[in-house]
């Protein structure tokens, strides 16, 4: 019984990112911006915690008739994908509405790849190929305060990188330099909801902290990706 109950705690708690979905879209609706990205953020935390949480509580053999991959897979669609889009197409200048319509679209249709895709990670847990990470994109965009040709070129830039060989970090999975890749990345996350909190004001440190270890967090997928070639040639 108690095993049970921890099972359905887990897929329960991955269950919350709907309702932070909710209040993104509402907000998004509504206009208030700074509450939709303070909704998502809620929604990465749930999905940075759910996986470790379920492989203890070995939800797959406990309860193996309930899917909680694909449970997880239809939260980070709408929270990952389907709601920066709309963003990006209400907030992220494109020029002209049509492009803005098509940039929505080809956001959409590639996150499919990624979810869809059951090699998506590697053996030691790195993405392969960008993992429609679009909610990151879409917060960069913002907070730039790019152009519209530099905001095309970027969407579909990360679409492309979705049927690439490139690899992404997995923070909380990839054991090699787990330690500072967790900690670059609470650099990052601090960061981000700062800047948001500030928009459009930058402040200088928390600016080049942000930059920094975003720039590490890419790094180490470049250095992956790299490894990995050298690895095939010698072969």
């Amino acid at each position: 019984m108690k095993q049970r109950l921890a099972v359905w705690s887990v897929h329960g708690f991955t269950m919350t990112g709907v309702i932070w979905a909710c209040l993104a879209i509402i907000s998004l609706a509504h206009g208030r911006i700074l509450q939709m990205w303070g909704w998502l953020a809620l929604a990465l935390l749930v999905d940075a915690l759910d996986g470790t949480l379920a492989r203890r509580a070995d939800v797959k053999n406990r309860v193996p008739w309930f899917d909680g991959a694909i449970l997880d897979n239809i939260v980070d669609y709408i929270t990952w994908t389907f709601i920066p889009a709309v963003f990006m197409y209400l907030h992220v200048p494109y020029g002209y509405k049509w492009v803005a319509m098509i940039m929505m679209i080809v956001v959409c249709m590639s996150s499919t790849f990624c979810y869809c895709n059951t090699q998506v990670k590697a053996h030691d847990q790195y993405f392969v190929g960008f993992p429609a990470a679009w909610n990151i994109v879409a917060a960069y965009l913002w907070l730039l305060d790019t152009g519209p040709v530099m905001n095309v070129l970027i969407t579909v830039l990360f679409a492309f990188l979705t049927v690439t060989p490139l690899t992404f970090l997995h923070p909380l999975r990839v054991r090699a330099l787990m330690i500072p890749n967790i900690i670059a990345v609470s650099i990052w996350f601090i960061c981000i909801i700062w800047l948001m909190i500030a928009y459009p004001n930058r402040p200088t440190f928390v600016w080049i902290a942000f930059w920094i270890s975003g720039i590490w967090f890419i790094g180490v997928g470049v250095w992956r990706t790299l490894k990995g070639t050298a690895r095939n040639q010698r072969r």
